[in-house]
């Protein structure tokens, strides 16, 4: 690496997420497949542990699961009047050359932020040029309404031969998500074609790092609104430029999960990246990568997760619970060795039955409402669904819960935690039927 970084040795940093080699990291940005690697950036402070001096880190992985980083991407241009560069998204223009499209945000604060490109000048994409003076979108001169100046994440993604473009916006008394097409496929001259999607500003701060993606015949429409992130599916009228939302749920029962960015690799998958936040401050680092999910949408238009199969590669010892009834009194499971584990269970309940699991510090209820996060309100689980699949993975003081493909909920907790889980059932007796668990290698990135 170019940048010097100090060596982080705190054992409450997770191990096998990605993360910076130290300092400040937040949204994922720009996550693609190229020439066998996934490439992966990130809104990233070399300089420091908190939020400021925002560059695009960059990393690569063949796995999902090590990674190597690689130079810094993008640095503010501060010489052009640059001084952030915020998030965006990397695409290919239709004769294949890739660009990463960005938000610029100016050393003068009453200037509005650009939409700017940047373009590999290596074939192994260690450095970029940032023609920050040639935007791509400026409110000075786009087609589209008068959008206040704090316009930002472009997003591209393309369908029936054709490519656009949503963003975050503000227009009067609402927060937008304008659509923005480009006819040649060159990812240069944009047109304004409607909103997608808004929300009254007196509810919705920002509507974040938007994301549209297709998932078979629907469509899904990603936010991070200053809160839990948002899914949205429903259908894109590509002849009115539409979006119509038929169904809503929180991708992650927490807002410690924010900022997503999907991207769908060679054999047609879509895995989501988000950002894992709210560490303590001032350890040399801040932030990482929540584990990356595999997502699609069942048939009925909702929203599923689960982390990727690539994980199994760091599993080591394993842990057997056996089957067990389940009462109000506590069932005791003794967790896999180590800081970094892994766990699954298949529990079984009869309908009006109440199943309670608690690990390290935090408790999940999944009964008639559906599955309830530490008193959060309820993730509703398909009518009739009383056997459930429950699944944790814990990375120092970094712990993510999955429930059936339906419920997810990520957790800054205190380290170190407590070396047993427990689990109880009200309302009715029910069942332990199985349990697997093991402890996970830590897979550090290594450095270029």
């Amino acid at each position: 690496m170019a940048h010097p970084y100090p060596l982080i040795t705190d054992p409450a940093r997770p191990q096998w997420h990605f993360g910076p080699p130290a300092y400040w990291m937040n949204d994922p940005n720009g996550a693609c497949w190229h020439d066998g690697w996934c490439h992966l950036f990130y809104q990233h402070n070399p300089h420091g542990d908190e939020w400021g001096d925002i560059h695009w880190g960059h990393a690569r992985s063949r796995d999902l699961v090590h990674w190597e980083h690689l130079p810094l991407a993008l640095r503010p241009q501060l010489g052009a009047g640059e001084k952030h560069c915020y998030s965006g998204c990397l695409a290919f223009t239709v004769a294949g050359t890739p660009r990463i499209l960005y938000t610029s945000v100016k050393t003068d604060p009453a200037a509005p932020a650009t939409q700017v490109p940047a373009t590999p000048a290596d074939p192994g994409w260690r450095t970029w040029n940032q023609p920050v003076a040639t935007p791509f979108l400026d409110l000075s001169t786009h087609d589209g309404p008068a959008f206040d100046r704090d316009w930002r994440d472009p997003f591209v993604f393309r369908e029936a031969g054709r490519t656009f473009l949503i963003l975050g916006a503000t227009l009067g008394d609402e927060t937008v998500i304008p659509l923005y097409e480009n006819p040649a496929g060159d990812l240069q001259q944009w047109h304004y074609r409607g909103i997608i999607h808004r929300a009254p500003r007196s509810q919705t701060v920002f509507l974040e790092c938007p994301n549209l993606v297709r998932l078979g015949d629907k469509w899904l429409l990603l936010t991070s609104p200053c809160r839990e992130v948002e899914w949205h599916s429903g259908t894109l009228d590509l002849q009115t430029c539409r979006f119509h939302a038929e169904r809503m749920g929180v991708v992650d029962a927490s807002d410690h999960y924010y900022a997503t960015h999907p991207a769908a690799d060679p054999t047609g998958r879509t895995v989501l990246f988000g950002w894992a936040q709210k560490f303590p401050k001032h350890r040399g680092w801040n932030g990482c990568l929540g584990v990356p999910r595999r997502v699609w949408l069942d048939d009925d238009g909702w929203f599923c997760s689960e982390p990727v199969a690539e994980l199994a590669a760091l599993r080591t010892g394993e842990t057997a619970w056996p089957a067990k009834t389940l009462s109000s009194t506590p069932l005791s499971l003794p967790l896999p060795a180590g800081a970094r584990h892994e766990g699954e269970l298949t529990l079984a309940r009869p309908a009006a039955a109440t199943i309670t699991f608690a690990i390290a510090g935090i408790t999940l209820a999944v009964g008639p409402a559906g599955v309830q996060f530490d008193q959060r309100p309820p993730v509703p689980l398909p009518a009739g669904e009383t056997r459930l699949q429950l699944r944790w993975l814990l990375d120092g003081s970094l712990l993510e819960v999955f429930v059936n493909d339906r419920a997810a909920y990520t957790r800054v907790v205190a380290f170190p935690v407590a070396a047993t889980a427990t689990l109880t059932a009200t309302n009715g007796p029910a069942q332990l039927v199985a349990g697997t668990g093991w402890t996970l290698r830590a897979a550090p990135p290594t450095l270029d």
